[in-house]
Parts: structure tokens; C-alpha cells; sequence
């Protein structure tokens, strides 16, 4: 079972993320480091033994700029594979965080402009791709009219196109310790064999264990981490 710490970026700081509201969302306060700084916070999740992590740059997602220096210093002093959200809805905008290093580039329902940009990606860069569908509640939350079709059908073109994963971000649930939106998840790995990870609500290693029981690959967790519901020794117990 794959645990991947989530850090959302603003203005150089890492943020702690509730329900979606990004304009509430303030400097994180967390029980794994001292300061909100986005190289501290990453190396405290390295010292709690992940490999992965999932950097959402809210600056490039509202059109305000970038934390490109911050992730390229997490990227060549850390040794965790970096996925990137940028808000990408074409593969161009991916490139600089290419090139600084990313392990997997994220395209997201919120901001992705068509389902082509998939097979881009994977045939001009050859960098593995998470297709994210983010969610509020049950709705698909998307921009484009290409990419708002039904649910399911987001699922199959996703797999049609040779996402590498899926995941599904609940934005209702993050940062809320509702607990993951299970029958949605039932739902989905009914619909495809691709990886599917799953984000937003898990409070606590029972949640994980019965996630991973379900059959999910993986699990986007910050909340826990940072208020040590989730510790060092429930991640040994999962690796």
C-alpha cells in the first residue's frame, strides 16, 4: 500500500488544506516540523520513511505564479519521487516541472482542457501521468465541456488514453477527517484495472487498512500526518 503525504504550496509555504476553500487555507502547523518551510516539511516526511510525494502548486492552479524554486529543491535534496499538480490543462505547461525533475505529472478533471493532452504527454516527454477526477461529494468538478461527462465515462477515457494511475481527489474531505468516500471508491474500482489512488478524508491506519482491502493501490494523506494520527510506525506497518 503506497502512502503518499500531500503538500499544498502558496506564496513559497506549505498550507494546510480544508474542504477545497483554498482562499482559507493557512501556513501549516504540524507536529512533524517547525516550520511551514516546503524542504523542512518534505524531509520530515522523508525521515518518517515515504518515497512519494504529492505537491499541489496552488499558485500556477489560481493563475498567481509558481513554486517552481521550492519543488526543485525538494526534488535534488530529497530523495522522494515528486508527483506534481499545477493545475495543467495542456501538456506545455507541464514542461518546467519536467525539467526540474518530476517523477509523474498529474492532469486534473478541475483543470485538464482535453483527454488528448494524455497520449501527449506520455509520447513527447515520456513522464508517467496520474489522472486525477476531483470530486465535491459526487460531482465532477471540470472546466472543460470535453471532460464533463459522466462519471464513469471520465474513468474509461482515462484508462482508453493510458493514465498510468487514477486517482480520486473527494476536495469535500480534505483536510475534514471525514473518513474516505468509500462507496464512490467501490464504485470506481468496478470501472477500471488501472491503480487507483484515493485523497481526501483519511483520518487513521484502520482507514487505510480498508481502503487497501477494497482494493485501492494507494492513499493521499496530510491531515493525519501533520496531527500525528498517522505515524512512523503505521507507515513501517504498510510498507
Amino acid at each position: 500500500m503506497r502512502v503518499i503525504p500531500v503538500m499544498d504550496l502558496l506564496d513559497g509555504k506549505v498550507v494546510h488544506a480544508v474542504g477545497g476553500e483554498r482562499e482559507k487555507y493557512e501556513p501549516v502547523e504540524s507536529s512533524l516540523a517547525d516550520s511551514s518551510d516546503p524542504l523542512d516539511v518534505a524531509m520530515a516526511f522523508q525521515d518518517l520513511g515515504l518515497k512519494e510525494l504529492y505537491v499541489a502548486d496552488l499558485n500556477a492552479i489560481s493563475f498567481n505564479g509558481h513554486n517552481l524554486d521550492s519543488i526543485g529543491d525538494i526534488i535534488s535534496s530529497t530523495q522522494l519521487k515528486v508527483m506534481i499538480d499545477g493545475g495543467f490543462g495542456r501538456v506545455r505547461e507541464a514542461k518546467e516541472y519536467i525539467d526540474k525533475g518530476a517523477s509523474k505529472i498529474v492532469f486534473a478533471t478541475e483543470t485538464l482542457e482535453s483527454f488528448d493532452e494524455i497520449y501527449e504527454i506520455k509520447n513527447r516527454y515520456g513522464v508517467p501521468l496520474t489522472a486525477s477526477i476531483d470530486l465535491d461529494e459526487r460531482e465532477v468538478i471540470a472546466k472543460s465541456q470535453e471532460i464533463l461527462l459522466p462519471f464513469p465515462e471520465i474513468v474509461q477515457k482515462f484508462s482508453d488514453e493510458e493514465a498510468t494511475e487514477i486517482l480520486i481527489l473527494s476536495l469535500d474531505r480534505v483536510g475534514t477527517s471525514k473518513g474516505p468516500a468509500k462507496e464512490i471508491i467501490k464504485e470506481v474500482l468496478e470501472w477500471t484495472e488501472l491503480p487507483l489512488l484515493v485523497g481526501g478524508g483519511t483520518r487513521n491506519i484502520d482507514d487505510i487498512f480498508q481502503l487497501e482491502e477494497l482494493g485501492v493501490s494507494g492513499v493521499l494523506i496530510a491531515t493525519a500526518l501533520h496531527e500525528g494520527t498517522i505515524d512512523e510506525g503505521d507507515i513501517a506497518a504498510l510498507q
